[in-house]
């Protein structure tokens, strides 16, 4: 996917593309435009499914504090010493805040929606059903089983939680967007034609971390992080995880969270018109995304760090830990649960592991890699069915029928009956020293008399009273697994950070009631020599910890930042080395199996680029000749009839065609020699501009007067190289002759000829350069105005026909013998979109980041990768 322009209704909040300058300001003085964007030309703002010049933005932020750097007295002090510093600091506070009460909005109505698939409470309606338990002295006394005779008790909690991702399926399906798509496959130097197609986004659905990625790499995704989507994943991942199918919540809540840093950077001018500077509070955003989640903030900081962003500095690192932080204490304040914890599964152990116990950490790690690997490739196998059969036209369909299945073959089973946070923190506690339920199995309507709490602890020591459990857990690993692979991709809020902890927990859970079996059975054995005598010897709950985060990891190929967050949620790191043990192993076998995880494979299946910088490739190509395309139309300047509103349109629409509209043409002359380059979204800007104009109007990309330096108030400022050597004695022949005619930029020629008049002060000495740097009065040199002076631009917008200020006069450019890995690094680390091949400064070919990331797509299907 190359190009998609939104083709949106007029409804549901739905954010129009600004069809104002991205450098507008620049235009208010057009003096300064040299100096302020150092020739690299004025930009539009980016269009959907389209990447930020990362290289250009960090030039504004430079020209912005330049700027701010002139403002003296006590107002510039406040400025740069203190205004203008904080406001990073207060947007991540604010980010944070909004966060928090985002988080514990979610919360509070998802446990109060999925109370009432069962019931509701008399003592208040309002009150979820752990709240309402904890009021009375008696065992849920205010609680209410729904007393309807005509229906069963599992029909009415079928239909309730299809009710709830009905309502989420259609929130989202309503606010799809259809975008008009143009699909290539980009390879080494040759791309593919083939026909726009018309297809629907789904903002709402699934997780959003892969989209999110891809933002933060640099990619734009209009409305993706809006207030209409917003709401709709708001509302949709209540509805989802009420229901009880396999939907997580923490995945959303990096997406809700990066929408309310992408809004709140509206507040400031500095990040709001700045997509580089915007990245930096999304990314921070993400950070408290996760926090909230698992009430974890530095596990947030590390998956922010680790899985989710491209440009991770180091005060970026600071904000996001204040952003977390922010947004995790907000969420305790807030106490959803009604416990005074951030999250439903927060638990501490008081034992050590043993020696032992290490063959059944690498055991579960196995299970957690290979499971994570099996994971991937079948859901991915889903999704692509989703995207070519009939199951993609009836999304909703789908979403019902998946739910149905999933509540129906899911209420005998009371691990599979609980929702996902109350199943997971039930796997992680511990069971007292003397046992518990005894493994008694419980029926539908046994839930007011025991507990799965009570189910997992188990009092005897003979394998027949670990069977009821292990056969319960058994199914519902099956169950969930099944469940998982089928409705990660639906069209609903769902996550699946949260569902595959519950697998893993599950998986941990059978061998850590296993090893305890063994301890009990064998205590006389030299092995459970360290265990104490008529007392527990290991923790089951251990295992299910272990196990949830290898098969997150097997899933996700997340390591540290996993590692991180249950170290957060037991509050102790005496079982670091356990967790570090399963969850590299994990991560080993999961690479083996399947080298990319989940988000990255969900990224590639939806066409979206992603640079990836942390793979290092074992390259076939040696070149920069060999990756160049080289079938390029270029603008010719030197030849006028070519240049007409007309056909600079129909270049436009042929670009379009063969998917490149996020590209641009190359600006030469008639010997070849690169001038520079015009994107496509500043060239179609321009036309626009010229609706009024006649189609055969000749426009200009190539005026000297736009690509000159001299700037008054500034006489550090070097001339341009192509100042006309003998600008100044044209200028001043021309004030002294007629100061009283028209500017230069009321001439039909573009400007070229005529000097433009000089206004403000007399001329001065010409100390500070020439076209060549001499200042020795020679012919050559070219004396420049005085610092009291300004030189007088074409005005803007009485000349729409000039599109020379939206021509990027400097573009980078490499040789063709350039070796491939300089490519690598100019297009990862400086951020830039395209690179011009020049050879002795005549244009050779263009090399895109979109291409290169074709390139080291194939070597990864090769296995060119260390």
């Amino acid at each position: 996917m190359l190009r998609a322009e939104d083709e949106a209704p007029t409804s549901w909040l739905i954010p129009r593309v600004r069809s104002v300058l991205y450098d507008s300001e620049n235009l208010l003085g057009a003096s300064r435009l040299g100096r302020q964007n150092k020739g690299k030309g004025v930009r539009a703002w980016y269009t959907s499914y389209t990447t930020i010049d990362w290289l250009h933005d960090d030039i504004r932020e430079q020209a912005r504090l330049r700027a701010l750097r002139a403002i003296g007295g006590t107002k510039g002090w406040w400025i740069n010493n203190v205004w203008d510093p904080v406001q990073g600091w207060l947007l991540v506070v604010l980010v944070g805040l909004l966060c928090g009460l985002f988080a514990g909005f979610i919360s509070e109505w998802t446990e109060l929606l999925a109370g009432w698939k069962t019931g509701y409470c008399r003592a208040d309606w309002r009150l979820s059903k752990p709240i309402c338990c904890r009021l009375s002295a008696a065992e849920c006394e205010f609680w209410r089983p729904w007393d309807l005779h005509a229906l069963p008790s599992m029909a009415v909690f079928t239909a309730v939680g299809v009710t709830y991702t009905l309502v989420a399926a259609v929130l989202v399906v309503r606010s799809a967007i259809r975008v008009t798509v143009t699909n290539r496959g980009v390879s080494s130097s040759v791309e593919t034609s083939m026909s726009p197609t018309v297809k629907m986004a789904y903002y709402g659905a699934g997780s959003g971390i892969p989209e999110v990625k891809s933002i933060l790499a640099g990619f734009v995704i209009h409305g993706f992080l809006g207030v209409r989507i917003l709401l709709v994943k708001t509302l949709g991942l209540i509805m989802c995880c009420a229901s009880g199918i396999m939907a997580g919540k923490e995945g959303p809540m990096v997406q809700i969270a990066s929408s309310l840093g992408n809004i709140s950077t509206r507040i400031f001018d500095k990040y709001y018109k700045n997509e580089a500077k915007k990245r930096e509070i999304i990314s921070a955003a993400a950070a408290a995304g996760v926090s909230v989640a698992f009430g974890a903030p530095i596990g947030g900081v590390l998956f922010s760090l680790e899985e989710v962003s491209y440009f991770f500095p180091n005060k970026t690192m600071l904000r996001s830990l204040t952003c977390a932080l922010v947004a995790a204490l907000v969420l305790k304040a807030y106490d959803p649960f009604g416990t005074g914890k951030l999250v439903l599964f927060q638990t501490t152990y008081d034992m050590d592991y043993h020696w032992f116990e290490m063959l059944a950490f690498v055991i579960i790690g196995v299970f957690g890699g290979l499971y994570g690997a099996l994971f991937c490739r079948l859901n991915m196998a889903v999704n692509r069915l989703r995207k070519r059969t009939w199951l993609g036209r009836y999304p909703i369909t789908e979403v019902v029928a998946i739910t149905a299945l999933t509540l129906s073959a899911s209420y005998g089973n009371p691990f599979t009956r609980i929702g996902l946070g109350e199943l997971v923190g039930s796997l992680f506690q511990e069971c007292p020293s003397g046992g518990g339920g005894g493994g008694r199995p419980l029926g539908p309507s046994d839930d007011e008399e025991a507990t799965v709490e009570r189910l997992l602890c188990v009092a005897g020591s003979s394998l027949a009273d670990y069977m009821p459990l292990v056969s319960l857990l058994t199914w519902a690993l099956l169950n969930r697994a099944f469940f998982a692979i089928v409705t990660f991709g639906m069209k609903v809020p769902s996550g699946l950070v949260l569902p595959s902890m519950s697998i893993g927990a599950i998986f941990g859970r059978i061998v850590g009631t296993y090893m305890e079996y063994l301890t009990r059975a064998n205590a006389s054995s030299s092995v459970f020599a360290q265990c104490p005598p008529d007392s527990r010897c290991v923790i089951p709950g251990i295992y299910a910890l272990v196990g949830a985060g290898a098969t997150l990891t097997g899933a996700t190929h997340t390591t540290i930042a996993v590692v991180a967050i249950l170290m957060e949620l037991t509050g102790n790191l005496i079982y670091t080395l356990p967790v570090l043990v399963g969850v590299m192993t994990a991560r080993w076998i999961s690479e083996y199996y399947c080298p990319s995880g989940i988000y990255d494979m969900l990224l590639e299946h939806a066409g979206h680029p992603y640079f990836d910088t942390k793979t290092q490739y074992i390259h076939t190509r040696r070149t920069a000749a060999e990756l160049m395309q080289t079938d390029m139309e270029t603008i010719c300047v030197d030849y006028e009839n070519e240049n007409t509103l007309a056909l600079l349109s129909a270049r436009l629409a042929r670009i379009s065609e063969r998917g490149l509209a996020d590209g641009g043409f190359p600006i030469v002359n008639s010997r070849g020699l690169l001038l520079g380059w015009v994107a496509c979204t500043e060239l179609e800007f321009a036309i626009s501009r010229c609706s009024a104009m006649d189609p055969t109007t000749t426009c200009f990309l190539n005026n000297p007067l736009w690509q000159m330096d001299y700037v008054a108030h500034d006489p550090t400022a070097i001339p341009h190289v192509r100042t006309p050597a003998d600008y100044s004695r044209r200028l001043k022949d021309h004030n002294d002759s007629n100061r009283s005619e028209p500017d230069a930029h009321s001439a039909p020629n573009g400007g070229a000829e005529d000097p433009p008049a000089l206004h403000g002060g007399s001329g001065g000495s010409n100390n500070s350069g020439s076209t060549g740097g001499d200042t020795d009065g020679s012919p050559h040199s070219s004396p420049k105005p005085a610092p009291n002076t300004t030189i007088a631009m074409p005005y803007f917008q009485e000349r729409p026909n000039d599109f020379t200020p939206f021509v990027d006069q400097t573009p980078l450019t490499i040789s063709p013998n350039a070796p491939i890995e300089l490519v690598a690094n100019l297009l990862g680390r400086l951020g830039v979109s395209y690179l011009c091949v020049a050879d002795k400064g005549v244009y050779c070919g263009v090399i895109f980041k979109k291409a290169y990331i074709g390139y080291a797509k194939e070597l990864e299907e090769a296995g060119y990768v260390r």
